[in-house]
């Protein structure tokens, strides 16, 4: 078994190794670190070891929502909730930057962070062309939002979906404890950066700068976009009934996507399905494999040994452990392998000692963390990287991994003390 053990450990190091250093793409380092230890049998059965190890349900909500996401983009919906929020904002620099960030948070919790980012930078880069300002804070802000969205709900980001879908924590749940912490780290990153480029928002602007957006115009179809419209709130009422409903967020992912597909492309399907990132989909399938094999030769029971023995048996010591160590780390390594170590240790942590039998508030200091410690460097979350491409793109302006950390450190450090705090508090409601 120690020699199994070994294999395992050793297969796990060298696909995180691939997936931080992008020697080798990410979703094959992980299908072959995976299908390695199938075939070595580190399972006796590789079938079975197969069906124990992946989380289905997370697999078929991504591909709902992607194809979701992809058919709602047509009506030109999240275009118009952009343009609107800057009339809405008025005139007031700092007052826009806070209606934007915010916007995003929004628009993020319910799809993904890299289409969010694609979609309200090139506005922030036509608000910076017409008001002949830096569009920096604005890039940065709007990333750093994204990403806190994306903590706002199961959906949000992915390693809330894992999280949800391994904890049973229905969607109603969590974002009645989630929503409200991040709307105040959103403020306060908000508030962070209007002070750090103080300068730059130093300034209005005239009421013929808001006249020159017409948010009409990315609407091709009116009918297409009022069903779009209702379609996307009987998704979310769906989440919000998910409960009472009985229905697994897989099962709602997939409404999402196909129905969407009924209603609005019941002919042609093949372009959307061909934006389905399988890329993702096989990345997420190989690493649930290398993680059922790291349980199941005892590595997470170990992990979870190490935890109870350094958190001496306290719970408020192990949750600020899970928000600080998966904040830091998050930032310099994809979140979704650490989340996904972490779930099955999570897991195990009752069965090593009575003083962990409720695991609950654990799950929310580990989505907290791994969410939010995204927002560290330039690579620590999908939304980053994008952001920053685009800006050096289009607008010639690079931010240095140096640079980024400049604004981002105390950014991280706010939310992760804020998250840290709240943890501690969840221990005693929960």
């Amino acid at each position: 078994m120690k020699q199994l053990k070994l294999v395992v450990a050793l297969t796990f190091s060298l696909v995180l190794y691939f997936v931080v250093t992008g020697k080798l793409n990410k979703t094959i380092a992980a299908m072959v670190g995976g299908l390695t230890l199938l075939a070595i049998r580190v399972f006796p059965d590789p079938y079975e070891g197969l069906k124990e190890s992946i989380d289905i349900n997370t697999l078929l909500f991504l591909i709902g929502m992607m194809i979701f996401v992809r058919v709602m983009e047509t009506s030109g919906i999240f275009e118009y909730i952009a343009i609107k929020t800057v009339k809405i904002a008025g005139t007031s620099l700092p007052k826009l930057f806070f209606a934007m960030t915010f916007v995003v948070a929004f628009v993020s919790a319910f799809i993904d962070n890299v289409t969010t980012i694609l979609i309200f930078v090139p506005v922030t880069f036509a608000i910076g062309d017409i008001l002949n300002i830096d569009p920096i804070p604005f890039v940065l802000g709007e990333i750093f939002a994204s990403n806190i969205g994306g903590t706002m709900t199961p959906i949000g980001d992915p390693p809330n979906i894992l999280i949800t879908s391994a904890a049973k924590i229905p969607f109603t749940e969590f974002i009645k404890y989630m929503i409200p912490v991040n709307l105040i780290i959103l403020f306060l990153t908000d508030v962070s950066l209007v002070v750090i480029f103080r300068k730059e928002f130093n300034r209005q602007f005239s009421r013929e700068f808001l006249d020159g957006f017409d948010e009409s115009k990315v609407i091709k179809s009116r009918r297409r976009f009022v069903i779009a419209s209702g379609f996307m709130f009987f998704v979310i009422f769906l989440f919000l009934l998910q409960k009472p409903l009985k229905l697994e967020s897989s099962i709602i992912g997939l409404i999402a996507g196909f129905f969407g597909l009924l209603i609005f492309e019941p002919q042609e399907i093949t372009p959307f399905l061909e934006k389905v990132e399988w890329e993702v989909i096989f990345f997420f399938l190989g690493l649930f494999i290398i993680t059922g094999a790291m349980e199941k030769v005892g590595i997470m029971k170990d992990i979870a040994n190490f935890l109870v023995k350094i958190s001496s048996g306290s719970m408020v010591t192990l949750s600020s452990v899970i928000v600080w160590a998966s904040g830091i780390l998050s930032g310099f390594v994809d979140n979704i392998p650490f989340t996904a170590t972490m779930i099955p240790v999570i897991k195990g942590l009752p069965a090593i000692s009575p003083q962990f039998s409720n695991i609950t508030p654990l799950w929310y200091a580990l989505a907290l963390g791994a969410c939010l410690g995204g927002n560290l460097t330039p690579v620590g979350a999908s939304a980053n990287v994008v952001g920053l491409t685009l800006t050096k793109k289009y607008k010639g302006k690079e931010i240095t991994f140096r640079n980024f950390i400049k604004y981002s450190f105390f950014v991280v450090f706010i939310s992760l003390a804020v998250s840290n705090v709240y943890s501690l508090i969840l221990l005693k409601i929960l």
